[in-house]
């Protein structure tokens, strides 16, 4: 018995050699939302810019309660004959301080809420740009 070995198979076309390591995963794009998730520096810069955003809305809102409220008094104060007026008997300091601030407060929050609102629906379409939600 003769043990022979047959000889290789000639190729009949091409051959792709490849190197061990090339077999690694390629470069794959992250998202913002796993850039956030995973905490890198782009997702802080990402979480920073809404966290600025809202300061920065609400900075506005108090800074103008604050004006408007303390500005109130000075002006009945320095206006004279201003804080002796009545409006249907009633004195225009009450009705000022009762009714005004009280519709400004209410329409500086709602306009807080649709500003806030606002950047946290663009956070939201740039973390995740394939949400239908609108």
């Amino acid at each position: 018995m003769t043990d022979a070995v047959p000889p290789p198979p000639q190729p009949t076309g091409r051959v792709r050699v490849t190197n061990p390591l090339s077999t690694a995963s390629p470069h794959v794009r992250s998202t913002v939302g796993q850039e956030i998730d995973e905490a890198t520096g782009i997702g802080e810069v990402y979480m920073q810019s809404l966290i600025r955003s809202q300061l920065r809305a609400a900075a506005t809102v108090a800074i103008t309660l604050l004006l408007t409220v303390v500005s109130l008094p000075l002006v009945f104060l320095w206006v004279p004959g201003l804080g002796d007026a009545s409006v249907l008997g009633l004195p225009l300091p009450w009705i000022v301080l009762g009714g005004g601030v009280h519709a400004g407060v209410i329409v500086l929050g709602w306009l807080y809420v649709r500003h806030v609102e606002r950047a946290e629906r663009l956070f939201t379409q740039l973390v995740e740009p394939n949400d239908p939600r609108p």
